[in-house]
């Protein structure tokens, strides 16, 4: 609904292109004012939690930083159908989208993993039902671990047990 009604950007699903070994999961048509879901990838959207509200928080907020914040580098809204979408793996990747992936990264943690949330939360109870809470949050178990060990809640043993589902 932020997406939507508070920023009036569309939400689509439709093929992206992937290069060879990667995974593109959303991308921005900033001049369409939409947000792109990788149709490809419906099945993993469906079938775990967290991954499309982290990737509609990262989409939106590459609309808030470098639509709304010239000083990130703004996106060329004069090419019409652009769609600007960027993948970890690529070597190429210039210092400006490095920093614009970063910033997208970050503001959708806060989004949707507010760090007051986090913090209020009884961190053992999080740790002993790590998966029911990351299900209930409505959040990945890699995006739970992230902020945690981001907010410095975490500990070498608090590590090594998450290590144990994986993370």
């Amino acid at each position: 609904m932020i997406v939507e009604h508070t920023y009036g950007l569309e939400i689509l699903w439709e093929p992206i292109d992937e290069p060879p070994g990667t995974k593109v999961l959303g991308a921005l048509a900033p001049s369409l004012k939409r947000i792109v879901l990788n149709d490809r990838h419906l099945a993993m959207f469906e079938g775990f939690v967290g991954p499309e509200r982290f990737t509609l928080a990262h989409e939106l907020a590459h609309w808030i930083y470098d639509a709304e914040m010239s000083g990130q580098g703004t996106l060329d809204f004069d090419t019409p159908d652009q769609t600007f979408c960027y993948w970890r793996e690529s070597d190429s990747i210039d210092e400006t989208t490095r920093l614009r992936e970063l910033n997208a990264n970050k503001l959708a943690a806060h989004l949707i993993l507010p760090d007051d949330l986090v913090r209020a939360a009884n961190l053992d109870q999080v740790l002993a039902n790590f998966r029911d809470t990351a299900r209930h949050w409505g959040v990945s178990l890699t995006t739970l671990r992230i902020k945690l060990d981001t907010l410095g809640l975490l500990d070498s043993g608090d590590r090594q047990q998450l290590g144990t589902l994986g993370l």
